[in-house]
């Protein structure tokens, strides 16, 4: 182990960071692996630093976030995402796939922490991270509800969680809670109840 990896373990413990839960080191790899806790904990305790130069050595933990609410949604939510996410890019259109990317990209990171585009690159074939990251240049988009579908299912949901009204989307009340545990952006949610 490198003497700026034991120095980053010191700064890691100081801050309140628990070894082994908040970061580990892979001998293998020789990669220092900090999860979100223990890298806020680092730039409160020292907001000094330019802690993003220090990301190039440090690898920060893409799974941990994504354990926590696996666990406790009781369900493998990403593994369903990516495969409901790379399916629906094989049916839409480039400018509703851009729509569907974007709300699900950014809404469920600002959520959960979960880095889903770096996620996506590491974990799906080349070929559909490279049309992803295309997807994402698109400016002209076109809205659907699909990705509310796809987020509420899985996040557990099921489909009499969901229905339609023509292009609006009604979610039971396990379907609004269940997005709410996976999603945040600015959405007009009605309860399938109320409506």
């Amino acid at each position: 182990m490198q003497s700026h990896t034991v120095q980053l373990f010191r700064m890691l413990v100081e801050a309140g960071a628990r070894p082994g839960e908040d970061f580990s080191y892979d001998m293998e790899q020789g990669n220092c692996h900090i999860n979100e806790r223990g890298f806020i904990l680092l730039q409160n305790a020292y907001p000094a630093i330019d802690w993003g130069e220090v990301v190039n050595v440090v690898q920060r933990d893409l799974d941990e976030p994504a354990r926590a609410l696996n666990e406790y949604l009781g369900t493998d939510f990403l593994a369903s995402l990516l495969a409901m996410l790379q399916a629906r890019l094989g049916q839409l259109e480039p400018p509703a796939a851009a729509w569907y990317l974007h709300q699900i990209l950014g809404g469920v990171e600002q959520r959960t922490g979960i880095l889903l585009y770096e996620i996506v690159q590491r974990d799906l074939p080349p070929e559909v991270a490279q049309r992803i990251d295309q997807l994402l240049q698109v400016t002209s988009l076109v809205q659907s509800n699909l990705w509310i579908e796809d987020l509420v299912l899985s996040a557990g949901g099921t489909p009499a969680d969901i229905s339609y009204d023509g292009p609006d989307i009604l979610l039971s009340e396990a379907g609004v809670h269940l997005l709410n545990q996976v999603w945040i952006g600015e959405l007009e949610v009605q309860d399938e109840q109320a409506a």
